[in-house]
């Protein structure tokens, strides 16, 4: 049996639209009216573009953040699951640089190469270990860095399209131990991938095997990050409303009863539709982070620990954490009791 035993984030320096607008002037301005938040996350200097904290550097922070809380020491880990779509490097695999930071000698490890999925994919994994009796304490980070993407390429090649995601974007990272448990917390657990005959909704063009390098072989509008206009209203509102419509069966809880769901969303038009359709659902128990632009792997994690510290999250209270993406529209769901 397994239940989160600890959870740790760590947030890099914050920027506002001004410092955007500072740099990037109008296009900058005109975004700024596009985009919800109007704090940035950013572990790159956007003045500059210098990098002050790696991917690795910020899940470090987290796990150590994580590892406290959860009053164990790191040679009680036996498995790190490292999920992030912007590693540091496409190999070794981001999960040892972090044991190598951490000082573990000896863990089980995988990444999990995902997008706003990926961490509630880690958990389900996670779970999955400690009731098969392969290990008692697992590590699942969330970290994401995806400013790099956008301040290392020259200022005038941003255009509006590719500002306006360098702003929505945001980095930082989240981390909680799971652990073996007499009572069960985490009741429930489920990952799928239902909607890949769709057409993708979001993608990193350039980085993979198919398109090493910046060439012109890419639009330059899909250098930094591609999203297309109009799917995520449409499918990740879809994906939500049936997961959780569905899940009540399995878990024998209607969603009326749940005190929590930890399910960032960072388009207020998903969330009206989500409301609208399971009413329910009531928007003060919803734990999201509003600031620091759309977290990704980080969002979950992030999200969970202000849930925790403002009190909405304590003993006792039914929680629901989901987790998908505009990529290919997979998701990831756990029903706990604290």
């Amino acid at each position: 049996m397994a239940k989160i035993r600890g959870t740790g984030i760590f947030i890099p320096d914050i920027y506002c639209d001004d410092d955007f607008i500072e740099r990037y002037g109008k296009r900058a301005e005109a975004a700024s009216k596009l985009i919800g938040h109007k704090t940035h996350y950013s572990a790159t200097d956007i003045r500059t573009g210098k990098l002050k904290y790696s991917n690795t550097e910020m899940a470090e922070k987290a796990a150590r953040n994580a590892i406290e809380d959860a009053g164990i020491s790191i040679n009680d880990i036996g498995m790190i699951i490292y999920s992030t779509c912007t590693p540091d490097y496409l190999l070794p695999p981001a999960y040892t640089f972090l044991q190598k930071r951490l000082g573990l000698r000896k863990c089980i490890g995988m990444d999990i190469r995902s997008g706003c999925a990926g961490f509630g994919t880690g958990l389900t994994i996670a779970e999955t270990y400690i009731e098969a009796g392969k290990v008692e304490n697992v590590l699942v980070v969330g970290c994401d860095l995806l400013s790099t993407r956008f301040s290392k390429l020259p200022v005038e090649t941003l255009d509006l399209k590719s500002l306006f995601n360098y702003m929505f974007f945001g980095d930082g990272a989240g981390a909680v131990i799971v652990s073996k448990s007499k009572d069960k917390s985490i009741r429930y657990s489920e990952m799928f991938s239902d909607h890949a005959y769709v057409d993708m909704g979001s993608c990193f063009y350039v980085g993979g095997s198919t398109n090493p390098y910046i060439s012109e072989a890419v639009d330059k509008d899909k250098w930094g990050a591609y999203q297309a206009s109009g799917l995520s209203e449409k499918y990740l509102s879809e994906v939500l409303i049936d997961t959780l419509r569905g899940i009540q069966d399995k878990i024998e809880v209607s969603l009326s009863k749940i005190d929590a769901f930890v399910m960032p969303v960072e388009s207020e038009k998903i969330k009206e539709r989500v409301l609208e359709e399971l009413p329910e659902i009531q928007e003060q128990r919803i734990c999201t982070s509003h600031e620091g632009g759309a977290l990704i792997n980080a969002a979950v994690p992030i999200s969970l620990d202000i849930g925790i510290k403002n009190k909405l999250i304590t003993t006792g209270k039914k929680v629901i954490i989901y987790a998908a993406e505009n990529t290919q529209w997979q998701h990831a769901v756990l029903y706990i009791e604290w």
